[in-house]
């Protein structure tokens, strides 16, 4: 069971889980590791993603939203022709307002938010991990600008809206897809794997117009059959970048050195070891 923290109503709650026992039994055991490896490659996701993609997986429908609790009232849409349809749902725009204050750092979905600090050897921990921003993303010359810097990682679960967004206005300077492994993304699978730097994952550099150079990078997991990536290269803040398919899946967004200065009530939760509820184009943080 994972704890989060609800900044609006400032209390904590514990997540509810797709298939909990099925995660624990695949990364804590013996023979379950053994199964999960032919599950880990992006075949098997693809397989179920196309399955979600038929019209009868409309009747999976009634039963997601019951049981966590989805607004359907926020979509621009109330009939959907499959199950992927529905996950991939666009809200109305005034469903998720953007802060668009120059000065202020926004969450690029709606997410669990942790926060972390790059160390000047360019090394941060994630979920007791460390790991090397060169390890990520595999180039020298890009990790190296982010040293001393904030590591932003946005996990997204499987009720939460899977569409996500700019951090700022910019443009893109360079882009690399690194194929891999489809770990899943939730904290148990963290102590069992080199998710970040194992699964599929899709990084981009910007230019931003009010925070320098910023990493973005979207995390395929486990059930994710694809990062559907728009592709555009001038932006605005809270232009919608991109979208997941149906499973949890992750977004790890880093600043410079001095650039970003992360809300209090969100690195004291993250002190505690709590990831923060946040929404799409909600402030979680100011310029430094």
């Amino acid at each position: 069971m994972t704890l989060i923290y609800d900044r609006k109503l400032k209390e904590t709650y514990t997540e509810a889980e797709v298939g909990g026992r099925v995660v624990t039994f695949l990364y804590e055991t013996a023979l379950g590791r053994f199964l999960l490896k032919p599950l880990l490659y992006p075949a098997f996701s693809n397989f179920k993603a196309a399955r979600n993609n038929t019209k009868r997986s409309v009747r999976k429908i009634k039963p997601f939203v019951e049981k966590y609790h989805i607004n359907l009232d926020e979509a621009e849409q109330t009939t959907f022709q499959s199950f992927n349809d529905f996950f991939t749902r666009r809200l109305r725009p005034d469903a998720r307002p953007i802060s668009e204050a120059k000065t202020t750092v926004i969450a690029v979905a709606d997410s669990k938010l942790m926060t972390y600090s790059i160390s000047e050897s360019g090394v941060f921990q994630i979920k007791s991990r460390s790991y090397t921003l060169n390890e990520l993303i595999r180039d020298t010359r890009v990790a190296e600008q982010f040293i001393g810097g904030t590591c932003l990682v946005f996990r997204l679960a499987i009720d939460d809206y899977h569409r996500y967004c700019y951090p700022d206005a910019g443009k893109k300077l360079a882009a690399r897809m690194i194929p891999g492994m489809l770990h899943s993304v939730r904290p148990l699978a963290h102590a069992h794997a080199r998710v970040f730097s194992e699964n599929t994952r899709h990084w981009q550099l910007f230019e931003t117009e009010n925070f320098g150079r910023v990493l973005f990078m979207e995390v395929g997991a486990l059930l994710v059959g694809r990062i559907h990536d728009h592709g555009a290269t001038v932006f605005t803040k809270g232009q919608e970048k991109g979208y997941f398919s149906y499973g949890g899946s992750s977004i790890v967004v880093c600043y410079q050195k001095n650039q970003v200065k992360i809300a209090e009530d969100i690195a004291a939760a993250n002190r505690e070891g709590l990831e923060v509820r946040v929404s799409y184009g909600e402030k979680v943080g100011s310029h430094a």
